[in-house]
């Protein structure tokens, strides 16, 4: 499956309906990760920053980065969507604490075919 060239944002009624839906919820280190059913073909993330988090910088940062790894790891087309809230003491967790993060939420959640290429232990 190739990625998505540009995934639609959320609507309110979706992101409403999104959080309704949500079937896992994953805690840890200043960041909540919630998977719920994909609505269209292929999953999209929703990254979650209050202004408490940081700098405008800081946000846009740790939003970069999550998407990058959705999309890099190709998780969109595991068929789910992706909600990532952010708190003040999760935005300067590093790279590869995320990737493994992330690869670890869809990994319990029913997908063993999900490998962490580089993955570190959190």
């Amino acid at each position: 499956m190739q990625r998505p060239s540009s995934p639609p944002s959320f609507s309110p009624k979706e992101v409403t309906a999104l959080f309704k839906a949500v079937c896992f919820r994953f805690k840890k280190q200043g960041i909540d990760i919630l998977l719920a059913p994909a609505i269209s073909e292929n999953g999209r993330i929703l990254v979650i920053t209050a202004r408490r988090v940081g700098n405008a910088p800081t946000r846009n940062k740790i939003r970069r980065r999550l998407k990058a790894i959705f999309y890099e790891q190709a998780l969109y087309s595991l068929g789910h969507e992706c909600i990532a809230i952010i708190k003040p003491e999760g935005a300067h967790i590093p790279f590869a604490d995320l990737q493994s993060m992330l690869l670890e939420v869809f990994k319990r959640h029913k997908h063993p075919e999900i490998s962490p290429s580089a993955s570190h232990e959190v």
